[in-house]
């Protein structure tokens, strides 16, 4: 068996035990340890909760290399324990729902409580069908008043689906950063037709252009009043 001591040091454990006769039946069976050993995983208790710990936040072949368990051993220590912590955690259903994205090996969908500044899940996927099976399933759904999104119209879709009442509001962040490329694209055709001197007297330019107002230098305001 294997075990761990701290600081964190892999053992090897002999353990000794009775195995004892029932009278009855004549049947055979083994001392119970399960005080200390996890016998399903033929290891300690106290390493088993130190890989599950781990597994959130390093690769199973690290663990595998540092405890001396099988890499699939550690993966099914962790598929075990995230399966208990879904038994045990509820989220509530928030009244300001965020939906966005996020790029992991795929696009997939993240939903946030925007007020308490929580994650709610992520999504498999993007897909309009994935995210209206989330919602339906989401309970007491008539509390959610507000909705915050980018303009993937999939996840407009699928609100109106399932939250008919829910007030769509797009994520500024979306607006400005389109109002920004947009900005850009402007500049450089502009910039195409004016003489070489001209362009050398507007160099950084860019940079002004993005800067907010209160920030900008005497010579900075210059700069963007010929731009305008």
């Amino acid at each position: 068996m294997y075990g761990l001591t701290y600081p964190r040091k892999r053992v090897g454990l002999l353990v000794k035990r009775q195995r004892y006769r029932c009278r009855e039946c004549s049947q055979t069976f083994w001392e119970r340890l399960d005080y200390t050993i996890d016998e399903k995983r033929n290891c300690t208790k106290r390493l088993l909760s130190y890989i599950e710990k781990q597994s959130l936040k390093r690769t199973f072949v690290s663990i595998s290399e540092d405890v001396g368990l099988n890499e699939k051993t550690i993966r099914n220590i962790f598929r075990d324990y995230i399966k208990r912590l879904e038994e045990t955690l509820r989220f509530e259903t928030p009244k300001w729902l965020g939906i966005d994205e996020i790029h992991i090996i795929k696009p997939r969908c993240v939903l946030t409580n925007i007020e308490e500044r929580t994650l709610l899940d992520v999504l498999p996927n993007r897909n309009k069908e994935t995210v209206v099976r989330y919602l339906s399933r989401l309970p007491n759904t008539a509390r959610i008043a507000y909705v915050t999104m980018d303009m993937w119209q999939p996840h407009k879709d699928a609100v109106k689906a399932v939250l008919p009442k829910a007030i769509i509001i797009v994520d500024k962040f979306h607006v400005v950063r389109m109002a920004n490329q947009a900005l850009e694209t402007i500049r450089k055709q502009l910039r195409e037709g004016l003489s070489p001197k001209v362009r050398r007297g507007l160099m950084h330019d860019r940079f002004i252009l993005l800067k907010r107002h209160k920030e900008l230098t005497e010579m900075d305001k210059i700069t963007l009043d010929l731009w305008t």
